[in-house]
């Protein structure tokens, strides 16, 4: 009986796993495209806003100004290794991050 439950468990968290795109660092623009794909507006909203608050953060946890992150568009490794944070992550658990960032 034991085993039958982890077997549930292991196999529900497999299925829900594999429904939601994730970000991939190494492809940010096609992996955004396809997490937004079907998302309603407003949740396109507050995926955005979610990127743009952990952003935010990381710039200001890594001490970067205003106008280093504008050199930061420039540099594309840069630019990745800030955002290395959304990588893996769904759109449910990167609106989930944001809320949790002071």
């Amino acid at each position: 009986m034991k085993k039958l439950s982890v077997l549930l468990l292991a196999t529900a968290v497999l299925f829900s796993s594999c429904g939601q795109p994730t970000y991939d660092i190494d492809n940010p623009e096609e992996s955004s495209a396809e997490m937004v794909k079907n998302l309603s507006a407003e949740e396109k909203v507050a995926f955005a806003r979610a990127v743009q608050k952990i952003t935010l953060h990381e710039l200001n946890k890594k001490g970067l100004s205003l106008m280093e992150m504008a050199r930061l568009a420039k540099n594309p490794e840069a630019a990745k290794e800030l955002l290395r944070c959304l990588d893996g992550k769904s759109v449910d658990e990167i609106i989930e991050l944001s809320k949790n960032l002071d």
